[in-house]
């Protein structure tokens, strides 16, 4: 199967190196720099826990090709990135299935709209990580598979084909939206504590801080008839008490995992993490929530400094 991979960041290369291993013709689309260091070393990619590394040659190109044809079209951009994205999406009809792998909150409508909704699968990568000297280490997140609305079985078939653990999904906006309230609250104490994970562990006030928000976001999307969260997340920020589930925070945030399920990242998206802030922010319509609010200004914060040095230089 031809397929294009937009993005050559972490999730854009495992996923193509993954399907290209399995048979597929794949190219990625990656801007110049990252271009470059692909052509000249091959995507490769390594498990950040057990060392194991596998590499592919795939065709490379810096812009999607309005003449591009393709059965399938992986999404891998960030969230601040997908409305330069969105014309070149839907420039090229030859793409037959677009599947867009990509933080938001605020509803897939406009995207829809943009690119026709029977070209669009909604899906969620179940992964996470860095690229280190053009390697991409990466760590696949046991608590949450790569996320594929349930009307896709083709897609979760193909990413099932390539060895990753796949969640059918009946109600992917709804998941994006509760996904998108958990992750910005984590990057939210992660930015408080300097962007280190076990910083923020060695702290009960601060992970009592992000339980809180996560608590408060939920339950305004709960009053606004949203599908619950993932029966286990839900599980271990609702239900179980407050005191064992900042415990159970406090011992992932300082393992290994909590550097690469989120620190890692975290430290280099905060103009992404501003957005989908944005996003929840109008999804909750001005409902109190200040433990989310006092997260929110730590993005602000961040956000704000990250766009002060891109200015300087």
């Amino acid at each position: 199967m031809k397929i294009m991979v937009l993005g050559a960041g972490v999730q854009g290369t495992l996923y193509g190196v993954r399907l290209a291993r399995g048979g597929h013709d794949v190219t990625l689309i990656a801007h110049a720099a990252r271009a470059a260091e692909l052509r000249q070393r091959g995507a490769i990619i390594e498990d950040a826990l057990s060392a194991r590394t596998e590499s592919a040659h795939l065709a490379i190109e810096e812009r999607l090709n309005p003449g591009a044809q393709a059965a399938v079209c992986l999404v891998t951009v960030r969230r601040e990135q997908m409305q330069e994205a969105l014309p070149d999406l839907a420039a090229a009809p030859g793409i037959r299935r677009i599947v867009l792998m990509v933080n938001h909150a605020n509803g897939s409508k406009s995207i829809f709209n943009a690119l026709s909704r029977s070209r669009v699968v909604l899906a969620f990568p179940g992964a996470a990580g860095g690229i280190d000297h053009g390697v991409d280490r990466y760590v696949e997140i046991k608590q949450q598979p790569t996320a594929v609305e349930s009307s896709a079985p083709d897609i979760v078939s193909l990413f099932q084909g390539a060895g990753f653990r796949v969640a059918s999904v009946s109600d992917m906006d709804a998941w994006l939206r509760r996904h998108a309230v958990f992750v910005t609250a984590v990057a939210g104490a992660l930015y408080e504590a300097g962007g280190d994970a076990r910083r923020l562990a060695a702290s009960r006030e601060s992970v009592g801080t992000l339980i809180g928000a996560v608590r408060e976001g939920w339950s305004a999307l709960d009053r606004r008839g949203v599908e619950p969260a993932p029966f286990a997340l839900r599980s271990i920020f609702c239900w179980v008490p407050r005191p064992f589930a900042i415990a159970y925070w406090q011992r992932l945030l300082g393992s290994v995992r909590g550097e690469l399920y989120f620190a890692r990242h975290v430290r280099h998206a905060p103009l992404e993490m501003a957005a989908l802030a944005a996003d929840v922010r109008e999804l909750l319509d001005d409902v109190p929530a200040p433990c989310l609010e006092k997260l929110y200004a730590a993005i602000d914060r961040a956000a704000h400094s990250h766009s002060n040095v891109c200015e300087h230089f």
